[in-house]
């Protein structure tokens, strides 16, 4: 039972594989009827799915096949010829032949409740017989069952055996893997009468044990070569060869090897951080640089594994593009309209989870070219054009991307009639259409509930559809580009990554926060002063080059606690999806990094504009933005207190030493005494703590500190520790810390500068010597 499933396995997987191409060929032999090498190719992989499916006893199957089988060789012999409507009853069965392939792969059997193969065989019967198909009924059908059936053991009889023609027709390859079927039939054959024989002889040997003996040698003589010459034609090299190099592996054994690769990514990351840590503190030491060629071997390693796992689930999208040949046909005979496919770039490879959700955008895209894109016949012909319009399909890749194009010779779009119809149906108000511009008109067929359709019908006109597409092309991190020509035609490109395991991305921070913005969607990065930003009806904007930009803060879409002061310049990414974009405030530029895509769980999935999560080189876990529903919040975000009036806030300066907040770190309550003296005439406000845990908890609620003069030696937490828990906050990068310490030997200056002090004082010290340090510091006058 073993060995016929996994026959029956091996069956399927082939059958769907020929089924695929089967459609994409018919439709070409619409074209072409008089193309004997293609007909010869369809009638091929309809006789093989017969004389497999009966071999599996696949009755119902088997059936049907035998009478497209009937069709398709009374057309290479010449004596019919194929016409759109007999090529609709074709079609009709390979769609039946299709279902019944997913019951036989689902249920295990091709009988079934839902799927009744006689009316398609009576209306095959009728083309057979050169019937109206209006004559076609299932009884007429079944009458001829007995007589089809004795057909059938005819032909199976005798299928072994091709004709001269047939070989004709076959390549170089057919015919040796003809050859080969005929020469492990003829062994089977062999063998059988082999066992049969000896069942025979052995029977013989026992009734007549003496006489038989002597001549058991001689037959064994004339028997035995035989096989031997067989098995050795049976088993030639080249099948072996190619078996050996060829092996099924399950989908979910490639999707762990991935996820177990994303965690060698991370593990890499990590590995580089800790490198570049202990070289920064143990520069010049010979240990570093064996260190840094095994880092470096791992991370090439590491990269190499992760592109030789890629492509392991990588799948040609031709995969997806072959059925949209069927398709343009259905729809041009539904539609009175004549359409040309041309597909191109169908060898490029994308991954497997993706090629699986971007089958349903492109189908609505081609359906949406076919009905809204090209124009009838005759308003063709009066327009000067071709009567047959074209759409073309093609993909290539851009970088670390993959672009797939739909672009027709139809009537095009005109941006105005867009906005008018945008207009009617409340999807945008009238200042909106006024600025927008023609490729933001554009975008708006994806708007929910637009529709430029005459009239509903089947294929178009209820404004559900394309708004889809826009969505299921941003879940795969992918965006859509739209560009038309009125009367010329348009061009739709999707824009998607390669795989969505693995994405190269640009790290920014917000405050204190760290976010990974998927590199794709990034056009570029600008550093602007506050004199750049402009005001425009109350809204903050930026001029760069010749195109005006809507400026947006971070902090504000996140609603992010602003803890950082406004310095002179600030960092803008400009995102882009679509026609869209923005310019994003972001308070620092980290860097670029290759991130893992993780998922935030059930509790967390829902928030808006976050994507994801990623573990960084340091271990701690970064959001992962989504660009698409981030710029959605950027446009209910924009107005003018997002930009503007936080600086205006924030640009207030200090100018006078009361202005200023002044910490006191140090356990002695005579050595606080003494440097509050020192300073306090100056008219700085001071605060006091008696360790560092107090002096942290302070300066993280507090944030007046302008300054901290912080002792070494001190219980809980000593000065070194406190200055490097201050520094590993970005908020606190540039707060003035002083040592003001007894320890005088240089290697504990040396240690007060690594921690990140600013100044060292050794006690004693005079007031003014403290002072003078302190408003120097402060930059003070």
């Amino acid at each position: 039972m073993d060995e016929m499933q996994e026959i029956m396995e091996d069956f399927l997987v082939e059958a769907f594989e020929m089924i695929e191409q089967l459609d994409q060929d018919l439709v070409e032999l619409e074209s072409n009827p008089d193309d004997l090498e293609l007909l010869n190719k369809i009638f091929r992989v309809a006789h093989t799915i017969k004389g497999s499916g009966s071999f599996l006893n696949l009755d119902v199957l088997t059936r049907l096949t035998h009478h497209m089988e009937d069709i398709l060789n009374k057309a290479r012999k010449g004596e019919l010829r194929i016409t759109p409507e007999i090529m609709d009853v074709i079609l009709e069965s390979v769609d039946m032949m299709k279902a019944l392939l997913e019951n036989i792969r689902d249920e295990g059997t091709d009988v079934t409740d839902d799927i009744d193969i006689e009316p398609v065989v009576a209306k095959l019967d009728a083309i057979s017989q050169g019937k109206d198909l209006s004559e076609a009924t299932p009884e007429s059908a079944n009458n001829n069952s007995s007589n089809t059936q004795k057909e059938e053991t005819v032909e199976v009889a005798q299928e072994d055996e091709l004709t001269e023609e047939d070989y004709a027709n076959m390549s170089p390859e057919e015919i040796e893997a003809e050859i080969e079927r005929l020469i492990q039939k003829r062994a089977e054959e062999d063998r059988a009468r082999r066992e049969a024989k000896k069942k025979q002889e052995q029977k013989e040997s026992e009734e007549k044990k003496e006489e038989v003996e002597p001549e058991q040698p001689k037959e064994e003589k004339k028997s035995t070569p035989a096989p031997k010459k067989q098995e050795k034609k049976s088993v030639p090299a080249k099948k072996v060869s190619t078996v050996e190099q060829t092996i099924r592996v399950d989908v979910n054994r490639l999707d762990n090897l991935m996820n177990l690769i994303g965690e060698l990514v991370l593990s890499k990351n990590r590995l580089i951080k800790i490198y570049n840590d202990v070289e920064e503190r143990y520069e010049g030491e010979h240990f570093l640089d064996e260190l840094n060629q095994v880092v470096s071997s791992i991370s090439i390693v590491t990269t190499d594994l992760q592109i030789a796992v890629m492509k392991t689930r990588m799948l040609q999208i031709g995969k997806v593009f072959n059925k949209f040949p069927r398709v343009i046909r259905d729809l041009s005979r539904d539609l009175g309209k004549k359409v040309n496919l041309i597909i191109k770039g169908e060898e490029t490879e994308l991954d497997k989870s993706i090629i699986e959700e971007i089958g349903d955008p492109l189908m609505h895209m081609i359906r949406n070219s076919v009905d809204h894109g090209i124009e009838p016949p005759e308003e063709r012909i009066k327009l000067g054009k071709p009567e047959v319009g074209t759409v073309e399909l093609k993909a290539y890749n851009e970088g670390n991307q993959i672009v797939i194009e739909i672009a027709d010779d139809g009537k095009g779009m005109d941006p105005e009639v867009l906005k008018q119809k945008a207009l009617e149906k409340g999807l945008i108000s009238e200042k909106e259409a006024d600025m927008m511009s023609d490729k933001e008109a554009f975008m708006l067929i994806f708007k929910a509930g637009f529709s430029t359709a005459a009239k509903v019908t089947n294929v178009s006109g209820r404004g559900v559809g394309m708004d889809v597409v826009k969505t299921n092309v941003e879940k795969l991190n992918g965006i859509i580009e739209v560009d038309s020509v009125p009367g010329k035609g348009s061009v739709f490109k999707i824009k998607i990554p390669l795989t969505l395991a693995i994405i190269q991305a640009l790290l920014v921070s917000a405050q204190e926060e760290l976010f990974a913005v998927p590199l794709a969607n990034v056009i570029e990065t600008v550093r602007i002063t506050l004199e750049d930003i402009s005001t425009v009806e109350g809204k903050s904007v930026l001029k760069l080059r010749d195109e005006v930009l809507p400026l947006v803060n971070m902090s504000d879409i996140f609603k992010i606690e602003k803890i950082l002061g406004i310095s002179q310049y600030l960092y803008v990414v400009v995102l882009g999806v679509g026609a869209s974009k923005v310019g994003l405030i972001v308070d620092g530029l980290i860097g670029q990094e290759e991130i893992v895509i993780k998922s935030l769980g059930e509790y967390l999935k829902g928030i808006k504009g976050i994507a994801g999560a990623t573990i960084r080189g340091d271990g701690k876990v970064t959001l992962i933005v989504d660009v698409a529903a981030l710029m959605q919040l950027a446009k209910e975000t924009h107005s003018k207190t997002v930009v503007t009036a936080n600086i205006e806030s924030q640009k207030k300066k200090k100018e006078k030493p009361e202005d200023y907040v002044i910490l006191i770190v140090d356990d002695s309550n005579t050595d606080r005494k003494i440097m509050k003296k020192s300073i306090e005439k100056l008219g700085f406000t001071i605060k006091e703590a008696t360790n560092g845990e107090e002096a942290l908890n302070i300066i993280k609620n507090d944030s007046n500190i302008d300054a901290a003069l912080v002792d070494i030696e001190m219980p809980k937490m000593d000065g070194y520790t406190l200055a490097q828990e201050i520094r590993k906050y970005n908020r606190f990068k540039n707060l003035p810390l002083i040592a003001v310490t007894s320890r005088t030997t240089k290697s504990d200056r040396v240690r007060g500068v690594e921690v990140g002090m600013n100044e060292y004082i050794t006690k004693p010290y005079t007031p003014e010597y403290l002072a003078n340090v302190l408003k120097r510091n402060l930059k003070l006058s």
